[in-house]
């Protein structure tokens, strides 16, 4: 049986009965945005092949606690893979790279790998601009959070600036991107 029109929802819901194919699909749709994740925060090809993995091992094991009443199965998958990138940057005790790519690789979180189709790289591109709209203080903390991996208290202290103000701009600015992106 084919799963390739499957929504990523009824993937899950599949996995969570234990139908390995649609763990494979997702696999197909989602390792390549999993892989640039890592890669953002700093990790080397052989330890984002590892967080990759890992993150399948979770889908897999946590796939019944999905619901779909609190969120999309996309955003579910990228909190899963986020979370367990974040956590092997910790246990590695590196620190990860900034957002912006380096000059020997241009954009290339931008260009739509395996697993990606081309409305999910509009997507991408749809949030770099927003992203660039926010006020600086707001992008910066947005970048130190979201893309570097750190706790609040961790970015405050990088920041040099409270953990309520680090809180209300991090609010403020993801509100506004919420209102950029809807319009877009």
């Amino acid at each position: 049986m084919s799963f390739e029109a499957f929504s990523d929802e009824a993937l899950l819901a599949l996995v969570a009965k234990g139908e390995e194919a649609a763990l494979q699909q997702l696999f197909r749709r989602y390792a390549g945005a999993f892989l640039g994740l890592a890669r953002r925060m700093g990790l080397d090809s052989s330890t984002r092949e590892d967080v990759v993995q890992e993150v399948f091992s979770k889908v897999w094991k946590n796939a019944p606690d999905f619901d779909p009443r609190r969120a999309s199965a996309r955003a579910w998958l990228l909190a899963v893979a986020h979370h367990t990138t974040v956590d092997f940057v910790r246990r590695l005790e590196a620190r990860p790279r900034p957002l912006e790519p380096s000059e020997d690789e241009p954009e290339a979180f931008d260009l739509p790998g395996p697993g990606l189709d081309e409305e999910r790289h509009l997507d991408r591109i749809r949030l770099r601009q927003a992203l660039a709209r926010l006020a600086p203080e707001e992008r910066e903390v947005i970048e130190v959070l979201f893309y570097q991996g750190y706790a609040h208290q961790e970015a405050a202290v990088k920041l040099n600036i409270p953990l309520g103000t680090l809180k209300t701009r991090a609010r403020r600015a993801l509100s506004r991107l919420k209102e950029e992106l809807r319009e877009a």
